[in-house]
């Protein structure tokens, strides 16, 4: 039982922390500061995080340094890719709010089934069939696509979503190449090189106040990353019990976007989440069984 909270924290402290990240992102693209302004100050933390980090569990050659040449392709182009992923969500949490943000982020699992079963060959039942299309549902209940929620964000966050979902896929099947740590490194080195360059052309010091809370942005990131690692590997044989409460980041969204953003969440928005989790919930557990 004591194995079983502790996971079940990290996982929450996980989803916490991310949430918190998703803040600080938008609070900067709505105070007027530009995504490289941000992501140079926060990913300069976050590789400084991560060296200390890696020299901690075995060494950087354990992590950095790979077998093969041809391996490195991989994680390098994760890494570029991994620059448009964090520019949409930089937009898109400028633009909506940020539960709707989390919620569709939220779609990830039932992606990830999918990914699951034409990419790595898992089986997947008639009950995770049906859950992914409830929680799609839930999507809709929530999104109301004949309202004015619906723009163009909404689409490029399900595109991060299904991204995301891809990319954990990608890194199960290729886990041989590098270590968790590794992909993650290698995603923060062209990010922050990339918004220098943008940074040297456009330079905007923020204030000591949002400095603070930039860099602090590059600190979150790695002890979200430290959280989920460090959550399934105690966890173990509970991790499908575990699974299920990366769902309280919609409850940390939400939070943010009513205390700091002002936003509203309706009783239609809330039937909808709850069916997302719940299908969400019973599509994990189905998949882990």
């Amino acid at each position: 039982m004591k194995i079983l909270l502790i996971g079940i924290f990290l996982v929450c402290l996980n989803t916490f922390t991310g949430s918190t990240f998703d803040a600080i992102t938008k609070y900067s693209g709505i105070n007027n500061y530009m995504w490289y302004h941000y992501y140079s100050i926060g990913g300069s933390v976050a590789i400084c995080c991560f060296i200390i980090f890696l020299l901690s569990q075995g060494g950087l050659k354990k992590h950095i340094l790979l077998e093969k040449k041809e391996y490195y392709f991989l994680p390098i182009f994760r890494g570029l890719y991994f620059i448009s992923i964090l520019i949409i969500i930089f937009y898109a949490l400028k633009n909506i709010p940020i539960n709707i943000f989390t919620m569709l982020l939220m779609t990830s699992p039932f992606f990830l089934l999918i990914f699951a079963k034409f990419i790595l060959k898992e089986k997947l039942n008639f009950i995770s069939w049906i859950a992914i299309i409830i929680g799609f549902c839930g999507v809709l209940i929530v999104l109301r696509p004949n309202s004015s929620n619906i723009n163009i964000y909404i689409f490029l966050v399900l595109f991060v979503a299904i991204s995301n979902a891809l990319n954990f896929t990608l890194v199960s099947k290729y886990s041989h190449i590098a270590s968790s740590y590794g992909f993650t490194f290698y995603q923060y080195i062209p990010l922050t090189l990339f918004s220098y360059i943008f940074f040297l052309n456009d330079p905007m010091l923020p204030s000591k106040k949002e400095f603070f809370l930039f860099a602090s942005s590059g600190i979150i990131v790695m002890i979200s990353m430290w959280a989920f690692n460090a959550a399934y590997h105690i966890a173990g044989k509970y991790s499908s019990i575990i699974s299920p409460f990366f769902f309280t980041q919609i409850i940390w969204g939400s939070l943010y976007g009513i205390i700091f953003f002002h936003e509203k969440i309706n009783a239609v928005s809330l039937i909808g989440i709850i069916v997302i989790v719940v299908s969400g919930t019973i599509a994990i557990y189905n998949r882990n069984k």
